[in-house]
């Protein structure tokens, strides 16, 4: 019989708890205490979310995760960016799951195959989701736990971009809206904002990345990075979902929340942004 491939935790303990019963607890306190709740008649379909530990970003992703309806979701695609390993394709995981303490999430291999045929540049690898000297790619896993509190357990499709170029976002934006049934998947652009600078800065920086990301208008907010006037290590992922969100009817972006890590520690020298934000359309009649 062939052995299963997981993918174990690799920040549990770290970035959030790696005792179950602890981690359930933290995230289902940040749920409950996000006080944001779905708009009548909308359904949120992509999600914006930091992926720093839960002492700095939780709160603010659990602002998202809170407005889901989890009856309308089969399966997750995670887009996230690769902050460890340095490759320069989209990677899908080859592998059968991902784990975290709360259990397995099982990877729709279906979906992984009708991707990987679309584009040379998309491609079934480890890389960007293998742990290797003790560090793993943290962008996707902190996800998941919100995922399994708030969504129970759907497939996951998860996507690592080891190039965050236009043409590679354009790529994955295409064979997202292409090959994955949309109606039924919450896509998932995994990102924190600005880095490392003064509080003010990061203030002025991110506001103008939050200001396009409502816009919708993914060629202008990434003409806006590219000009240096704001900052998302996972731009290409947010960027590349959405392009895969252009041909939904009356689609709005709404932003949940915004802060900076001096917000949570008072040291306001270096700071790191984060936002959540929500792409909604219609609740069919």
């Amino acid at each position: 019989m062939n052995s299963r491939s997981i993918r174990e935790p690799a920040v549990a303990g770290l970035f959030y708890p790696a005792e179950p019963e602890t981690l359930a607890r933290t995230v289902d306190a940040l749920l409950a205490g996000a006080g944001a709740h779905a708009e009548p008649n909308r359904r949120t379909r992509l999600l914006v979310s930091p992926h720093a530990g839960y002492a700095y970003s939780g709160a603010v992703a659990a602002r998202g995760f809170a407005v889901l309806d989890a009856r309308t979701i089969e399966r997750v695609v995670l887009v996230g960016p690769s902050h460890v390993d340095a490759f320069a394709f989209t990677s899908l995981y080859d592998g059968d799951a991902y784990a975290t303490p709360l259990g397995i999430l099982e990877v729709d291999g279906d979906a992984v195959r009708r991707l990987e045929q679309v584009h040379a540049s998309i491609r079934r690898s480890p890389r960007g989701h293998f742990t290797a000297r003790g560090r793993g790619e943290h962008g996707i896993e902190v996800i998941l736990p919100f995922i399994q509190r708030a969504c129970g357990t759907p497939s996951i499709v998860p996507i690592v971009m080891g190039s965050q170029r236009w043409e590679d976002c354009l790529s994955l934006g295409q064979a997202l809206a292409d090959t994955i049934d949309l109606e039924h998947t919450l896509l998932v652009a995994s990102s924190d904002l600005s880095h490392f600078y003064a509080y003010d800065e990061a203030v002025r920086k991110d506001a103008t990345f939050c200001e396009l990301l409502a816009g919708l208008d993914a060629a202008r907010l990434h003409a806006a990075l590219r000009r240096g006037e704001c900052e998302a290590c996972g731009a290409g992922p947010v960027i590349a979902t959405l392009l895969a969100t252009e041909a939904w009817r009356e689609r709005q972006c709404r932003i949940l929340a915004r802060v900076n890590s001096g917000d949570v520690t008072g040291d306001c020298l270096r700071v790191v942004g984060y936002a959540s934000a929500a792409v909604t359309t219609p609740v069919a009649a």
